[in-house]
């Protein structure tokens, strides 16, 4: 019997990690997935949404959300953004050091096939390697005082970012370029809120990044992500090329031409996914486990 695929809805997508989450203990995990839920829901609610109006999927170390087609865009990037930075720092000052989030939100929008708990899209793909990307994930790193890094799709930064509406400044975004491991070349645009423009980025060079012009040639060249240009925060740790950046622990950084490139897939294929209602939010004071 063929089955007949359903069609794909289109949809706002918005992927959201923790930083070095695999690098603390298990306790430490379970409050943070805990955690994440209350600083999701307090910025949805800020861009006039909610956790019962999204559909979504637990991924663990994070969170995968389908916005309602009608969202407007403009909200997410200003208000749920400007929702999760407050949050965020409520978190920082109720839990000590070790339990410091900090999160990589990448936004996307695209079609998406669902079948029941199964999603499968390439937006959601395309969207994942943006928020695990090895320049991403250095510009958190040298941004000590930040909460979170935004990065958005290059469709995202065309029809939004550049439209200049009220509260989205597109100076403060810069290309992070890198190439997969089948050669193919991405680029996304990111965003450090509180910091004029993304440590560690070099300014739009107008080249988009390279990937591989003939078999067997290296992927790690081509782009322009992790050059000068954004600079280091001052007491902030400046990673050289060779050392993993977060949570990269099966990628190795290479650097080619003065552009960064991960020798690896960016999508983590041993995450946990689970699908949640509004009603499997965890209130706080309740462990990962519902204890």
């Amino acid at each position: 019997m063929v089955v007949v695929p359903e069609d794909p809805h289109s949809h706002w997508i918005v992927l959201l990690d923790i930083e070095d989450f695999s690098l603390r203990a298990e306790t430490t995990q379970a409050t943070l997935h805990d955690d994440l839920y209350h600083v999701v829901e307090f910025g949805l609610r800020r861009a006039g949404l909610g956790l019962d109006g999204c559909e979504v999927q637990d991924r663990g170390d994070g969170m995968l959300l389908l916005a309602p087609p009608d969202t407007r865009p403009t909200l997410l990037l200003r208000e749920l953004v400007r929702g999760l930075e407050d949050a965020l720092v409520h978190h920082r000052d109720t839990y000590n050091h070790d339990h410091r989030m900090r999160l990589r939100v990448g936004f996307e929008q695209g079609l998406v096939s669902r079948r029941g708990e199964r999603w499968t899209s390439n937006a959601i793909n395309d969207l994942s390697r943006l928020v695990d990307a090895g320049p991403v994930k250095q510009v958190l790193a040298r941004a000590g005082r930040a909460h979170l890094v935004v990065v958005v799709s290059e469709d995202i930064h065309r029809k939004v970012v550049l439209g200049r509406y009220p509260g989205i400044d597109p100076a403060a975004y810069l290309p992070a370029d890198f190439v997969t491991k089948h050669g193919e070349p991405r680029r996304g645009w990111v965003t450090v809120p509180g910091y004029p423009a993304p440590p560690g980025l070099p300014a739009e060079s107008g080249e988009p990044p390279r990937g591989r012009t003939r078999p067997g040639a290296d992927p790690g060249t081509g782009g322009t992500a992790g050059g000068a240009g954004g600079g280091a925060e001052p007491g902030s740790p400046v990673l050289p090329p060779s050392l993993h950046v977060g949570d990269v622990t099966h990628a190795q950084i290479a650097v080619g031409e003065g552009a960064m490139a991960v020798g690896g897939d960016y999508v983590h294929g041993n995450k946990i996914e689970h699908h949640h209602g509004s009603r499997d939010v965890p209130h706080r004071g309740t462990s990962a486990d519902g204890s």
